[in-house]
């Protein structure tokens, strides 16, 4: 068993652990493979780490979290194209500040990770187009790529919904806050819980 969605995202941003995004509706995982594709090749066929991703906290956008996701192929932060939104996904560099177009390049790589009301999953949001979504392109809920396109809810947010885990090579967690509680479920603790 995986650990569950929001433990693997939050353990990628506190400790840089490797995760990988599914796609809720189709069950792919995301790829650096040209741009951004859902694949459902078996992931152990997968030599070069184009599968696997390491998400930082970079900041706030109206009081939401904004994080951008780094994939491990070639150490490359996935990209929205900031002069097409609806464009095929990038791969870019880390952002150099004394660039002159740096705040425009950031922000191309900065992400709302938002959850889906309909049937839950995270949606991967732009920054840059807040009313657009990470899904297959031509909202069809099969593999191939993922972009940004928009969304009005019902089918359209099941098909922007992704989940995060770890990849199924990888060893079991080792950080120094992990704290198995699975043999105290059920025992009351002294003098806690409710009655």
């Amino acid at each position: 068993m995986f650990p569950n969605t929001l433990d693997t995202f939050v353990s990628s941003v506190r400790h840089g652990k490797e995760m990988m995004i599914i796609h809720r509706v189709t069950g792919g995982y995301l790829t650096h493979n040209g741009d951004l594709q859902i694949e459902t090749d078996p992931v152990e066929n997968i030599d070069n780490k184009r599968h696997l991703w390491v998400v930082q906290l970079d900041g706030y956008y109206k009081n939401n979290a904004v994080y951008t996701f780094q994939n491990k192929r070639e150490d490359k932060y996935l990209s929205v194209n900031p002069d097409n939104i609806r464009d095929g996904m990038r791969f870019t560099d880390r952002v150099d500040p004394k660039d002159p177009d740096a705040a425009k390049k950031a922000n191309a790589q900065r992400f709302l990770v938002l959850p889906v009301c309909s049937n839950g999953g995270y949606a991967l949001v732009p920054v840059l187009g807040t009313a657009y979504a990470l899904m297959p392109m031509g909202n069809r809920a099969e593999p191939g790529c993922d972009r940004p396109l928009p969304h009005w809810g019902g089918q359209s947010s099941d098909n922007s919904s992704h989940d995060f885990t770890r990849a199924p090579n990888q060893p079991e967690r080792e950080d120094p806050t992990d704290r198995d509680i699975t043999g105290s479920v059920g025992a009351q603790a002294p003098g806690g819980g409710s009655h």
